[in-house]
């Protein structure tokens, strides 16, 4: 299995647009752009999903979609994780994976939830990586579970354009 850990794209700062909760942020038209770039990216190194999970919030939402505005057919499932949030727990969140039977699964959200996933698939919790807005890593493992993932690489938007 191939799980890309995506984080979301820049977002409205708390409070801005008179926004107070935190899971109603939208994207920055900066962070639309991140987000749109990230898909032209991720398609022409010819990396597919087959189900892209996201995070209930806002902003993670709108990154998904913008990967997806311009993907050729048949367009992976976006499916939403209430699970994937920045508190949530990498356990909850590798069964939901597991559920899904995908070979090669997005998963859009937030750190440090994403960093804290990734040193739970390797085994070791200080092992936690810090992806940039928009940045994305790569996990191979047989299944989503604790100690058993390979990362495999790391990128910032930037490379990815």
């Amino acid at each position: 299995m191939e799980l890309y850990l995506i984080r979301h794209a820049d977002a409205a700062p708390a409070g801005a647009q008179g926004i107070r909760d935190d899971a109603q942020r939208p994207l920055t038209d900066i962070g639309h752009k991140q987000a749109r770039d990230l898909g032209d990216g991720l398609r022409k190194r010819d990396i597919k999903f087959e189900k892209l999970v996201t995070s209930p919030f806002l902003r993670a939402r709108q990154t998904a979609e913008d990967i997806l505005q311009d993907w050729p057919d048949p367009k992976p499932e976006l499916i939403v994780c209430e699970d994937l949030v920045p508190d949530g727990k990498p356990r909850r969140v590798g069964r939901f994976v597991r559920d899904l039977k995908g070979e090669h699964v997005g998963l859009v959200g937030h750190m440090p939830q994403l960093g804290i996933l990734s040193g739970w698939l390797s085994g070791d919790k200080d092992a936690q990586i810090n992806l940039a807005k928009a940045g994305v890593a790569c996990v191979t493992c047989d299944e989503p579970r604790k100690g058993v993932g390979t990362l495999i690489w790391l990128v910032t938007p930037e490379w990815l354009t």
